[in-house]
């Protein structure tokens, strides 16, 4: 987002066209975070809510001016004017469909989809070099959908690009990718989304890796 004054106007209708004051399907505060500092990609889905709800723009906004994340390029500029444009055309839909259900009130209301999110603190799991006996952690889960995953590193990791795997009984690989993972304000955090909705339910291993260090396992179920 730029902060020139040539896109003061664009971000002023994005700051109140979209009013959200229940924040309905926003992001997780982690989420935000990846969209302002640029760890998600711009065709991440998320920025689709982001563009229709003038709270989490704002919210984006306020976190990129905190971190002095740079403008972009022109073309990234023109994307938001777009979205300016998407922005206003939404109010003037409003509007209409404002008076249009005064005359029926049998008008349905479409909801726009949103992927949700989970969030897997890893912090509990980190190995304590005290002789003091581990307390008992909450087990992590995932459900068989589509989701955003938010996955709390240790204490100390180290912000770039992981190796993720999701592994069976067998320690065969069932899932693979990668995604990169931030810093901000001391927590380590990767948002990566992800399909399980063809794995099927049970015990899982959630191994984790950043070059050169080792695996790091985590036990995970799938329901």
């Amino acid at each position: 987002m730029s902060r020139n004054e040539d896109n003061q106007p664009i971000e002023n209708v994005l700051l109140h066209a979209n009013p959200n004051p229940e924040r309905v399907d926003c992001p997780t505060r982690e989420e935000l975070i990846a969209l302002a500092l640029r760890v998600r990609e711009a065709s991440d889905p998320l920025w689709n809510h982001v563009s229709g709800c003038s709270p989490c723009f704002a919210d984006v906004l306020d976190l990129q001016r905190k971190h002095d994340v740079q403008p972009e390029e022109e073309a990234p500029r023109r994307s938001w004017i777009w979205l300016a444009a998407a922005a206003a055309l939404f109010i003037i839909a409003g509007v209409a469909w404002y008076f249009s259900s005064s005359r029926s009130q049998n008008t349905p209301v479409i909801v726009a989809r949103t992927v949700p999110s989970t969030v897997l603190d890893l912090r509990p799991f980190a190995v304590s070099r005290s002789e003091e006996v581990a307390k008992p952690v909450a087990s992590l889960s995932l459900e068989r959908k589509v989701q955003n995953v938010v996955l709390v590193l240790p204490i100390a990791s180290a912000e770039g690009e992981y190796s993720l795997r999701l592994l069976d009984a067998d320690l065969s690989p069932q899932l693979s990718t990668s995604a990169a993972a931030a810093v901000v304000k001391g927590d380590t955090s990767i948002t990566k989304e992800l399909d399980l909705t063809e794995l099927p339910a049970g015990r899982y291993t959630l191994a984790i890796k950043r070059e050169p260090e080792d695996w790091r396992l985590f036990p995970v179920e799938v329901r």
